[in-house]
């Protein structure tokens, strides 16, 4: 039978032999990079011989499907190559230096993996995407945090080692000696071809199945096919690929959700208007208002969350902690910083796929926190510390009713620190200083939201403010950005305007999503918290919510009545968010969840679905299919169903009536009953707060 297989392959076509060599080179490459990961994984993936087992044969099935379809290229050089290259000395080096050119993609994506998995813990997925189509940012970024020298070195040697050892290993003859013939090129090119496309159809990384350590499968996937497969889904279809109820019984369960007695339906009779009606039951607050989002800021560096820790990174914010209101028990949507943005300016659950803010055609002119501002006549601005144009926060914000404040609208003069992502966080406050001071100047009323970038590899920033050194890990990279917002408050309180301003400092995201199960929550639980010593008592909430409940509470807190759009509530006004209605939504792209503080509910493609209980503290999940757990699953799949059907409907669209109610008497059965007065002080004091 060998000899059988031996004959065939010495008198295969061109296209055929050539594509062998590359898939066995890439089986290779493959199994190196499965097992250096393995090494660096070695603290969260599980070693029981069944699990490695799967990880390594799963593995290879895929790693043979990505060289399979990555041969296409080497499939359209054969073919329109002349036979005459291929039968003399050219033919030889063509077919090394085609060898030593794939050997160079896989080495180098070998590398990209290694250090991929070193900041995420994941294989390629959709962050990989991103850093593709910017790739400004990201080539200073690995510029700045690796010894690139040595690595670009690293690959030109395996190139060119490669490059003779096919040569030395007599490949190249072996390659060039089959068969030319133009028919049979054609046939096998042909072949090839319909092969793949029945292998991208028929296979994907879907079918790989569930792990009990999400790691060991992380470690199964094959990094070029992760990377196509999360192009190719930046967005996902709910309708097609989610758990869905009847679209009438979806629309009524998540406006019975969405609706309270203090935040009644805007239409009772029409199931498709997911609107609300906020009415402030005391005179409206003109405050300014500047809401800081801060990078990768998860709540385990914060001592409030850790308070027997010996040694804080946040000393500044600890101390703001004690004089505002802190909402303890708070989730991000997602793991990305456009998801986290999405959240706070929008208020809806994270959809399946990219971020709203990624979906050019489908995220203009919709209702946001910045609308309702500027439809006060506040001046809305979104600062930022690098360039806006990076994961399309430019066309995001200059669309949805705010002016770009970014280095590309700044000159080098007005920094005094930058790298690959942007502006030192001291600068970016400075800038904000600066927006805030000529808005107070005008006359004119400010809603600002200022976006960190400190607290990203390369971890760089400039020396002389704490007592860590720059480049030595995400801990002095937190400890300064920490320093920076301190002194921005310090600053702040040098200005007339300060007594008459909130700060809200919230996290886009953790620093790390990455756990040994699907969904780990404790790794999506992030700081906040609403600042205005003149205004607002301090205490804390005790009870879950979720970050898209951050801009409906800040106009809660300016008392501002509007027709709602928002599927967040304002967790601080008693009523509007009952103990029985508290939830949080989690996410990773393709895995969508609802938290209660009991249960989770996760959905999935292919309308997978795992619900069950759930220990938030831990992280604990024990799946169940009580009618209570079945509840929870119904409930959160017609929330993000709803969320789904407002997005491709145009549901989330703004308008000026939903801006400020009109002075119209509300419809009969709109009306919002009687509560105590909406004064922050009244409403929120520290022991009711601390209570909760």
């Amino acid at each position: 039978m060998l000899r059988s297989v031996t004959r065939h392959l010495t008198t295969s076509p061109l296209v055929a032999r050539g594509a062998i060599l590359i898939v066995c080179l890439h089986l290779v490459v493959s199994l190196i990079t499965r097992l250096a990961l393995l090494y660096q994984g070695r603290v969260d993936l599980s070693f029981q011989p069944t699990a490695l087992l799967a990880s390594f044969g799963w593995g290879m099935w895929y790693d043979v499907m990505a060289g399979f379809l990555s041969a296409g290229i080497w499939v359209v050089i054969a073919t329109l190559t002349p036979s005459l290259i291929w039968k003399n000395k050219l033919g030889k080096w063509l077919v090394s230096g085609i060898a030593a050119s794939y050997g160079i993609a896989f080495v180098f994506t070998a590398i990209a993996e290694w250090f991929f998995w070193d900041e995420f813990q994941v294989r390629f997925n959709f962050i990989a995407v991103d850093y593709l189509v910017f790739t400004q940012e990201v080539w200073d970024n690995i510029d700045q945090s690796y010894p690139m020298p040595l690595v670009i070195g690293a690959l030109a040697t395996t190139g060119i080692g490669l490059a003779f050892l096919v040569a030395k290993l007599m490949l190249s003859e072996w390659v060039v000696a089959g068969d030319h013939r133009i028919k049979s090129v054609l046939v096998s090119t042909g072949s090839y071809f319909g092969l793949a496309a029945c292998a991208a159809t028929l296979f994907s990384q879907r079918q790989l199945p569930t792990f009990a350590n999400e790691f060991n499968r992380e470690l199964a996937k094959n990094g070029t096919y992760s990377f196509c497969a999360a192009f190719w889904e930046s967005e996902i279809d709910f309708e097609r690929f989610y758990r869905k109820l009847p679209e009438d019984k979806a629309l009524i369960r998540a406006r019975e959700l969405l609706a309270s007695p203090e935040e009644p339906l805007a239409n009772p009779e029409d199931i498709h208007d997911l609107r609300r009606i906020v009415r402030g039951t005391g005179p409206e607050k003109q405050l300014n208002v500047m809401l800081v989002s801060v990078e990768s800021l998860s709540a385990e560096f914060l001592k409030h969350y850790k308070p027997k820790q010996q040694r804080s990174v946040t000393p500044r914010l600890d101390e703001l902690f004690d004089q505002g209101i802190w909402l303890r028990d708070l989730y991000a949507t997602g793991t990305r910083t456009v998801r986290g943005l999405e959240a706070l300016t929008l208020s809806v659950p994270p959809t399946p796929g990219q971020s709203i803010v990624w979906r050019e055609g489908k995220n203009e002119h919709l209702f946001t926190l910045g609308s309702l501002f500027q439809a006060r006549g506040y001046d809305t601005a979104y600062v930022y510390g690098g360039d806006a144009k990076f994961d399309f926060m430019r066309y995001f914000f200059s669309n949805n009713g705010y002016r770009v404040v970014d280095r590309e609208t700044k000159s080098p003069n007005d920094w005094t620190f930058n790298n690959a992502w942007g502006v030192a966080d001291e600068d970016l406050f400075e800038w904000t200083l600066k927006e805030a001071d000529a808005d107070y100047a005008s006359g004119k009323r400010f809603f600002l939201h200022t976006m960190t970038v400190s607290n990203h590899r390369p971890f760089t920033f400039p020396e002389g403010h704490i007592d860590m050194m720059p480049n030595t890990g995400r801990d002095a990279a937190v400890k300064y950005t920490d320093w920076c917002i301190g002194h921005f408050i310090d600053e702040a309180k040098k200005r007339p305007w300060f007594k008459d301003t909130l700060f809200v400092i919230v996290a886009d995201h953790c620093h790390g999503s990455a756990g040994k199960v699907q969904l780990d929550v404790t790794k999506y639980r992030i700081p906040c918290l609403f600042y205005s010593p003149e205004h607002i008592k301090p205490g804390v909430l005790k009870g879950m919510c979720s970050q898209i409940d951050i801009a409906p509470t800040i106009a809660g807190i300016l008392n501002w009545s509007y027709t709602s759009r928002f599927f967040g509530h304002d967790v601080l006004r008693v009523g509007a968010y009952p103990k029985e209605k508290r939830r949080a939504f989690v996410s990773n792209y393709q895995k969508i969840a609802m938290i209660t503080p009991e249960a989770l509910a996760l959905l999935m493609p292919k309308q997978g679905a795992v619900v069950g209980q759930l220990k938030t503290t831990s992280g604990d999940f024990f799946p169940d299919d009580s009618p209570m757990s079945q509840t929870a699953l119904d409930d959160a799949t017609a929330v993000y169903q709803a969320a789904a059907w407002a997005l491709s409907h145009g549901a989330l669209k703004s308008s000026d009536r939903d801006a400020r109610l009109m002075s119209k008497p509300l419809h009969p059965q709109a009306q919002v009953p009687p509560s105590p007065s909406n004064h922050v002080d009244q409403r929120h004091p520290a022991g009711h707060l601390r209570g909760s």
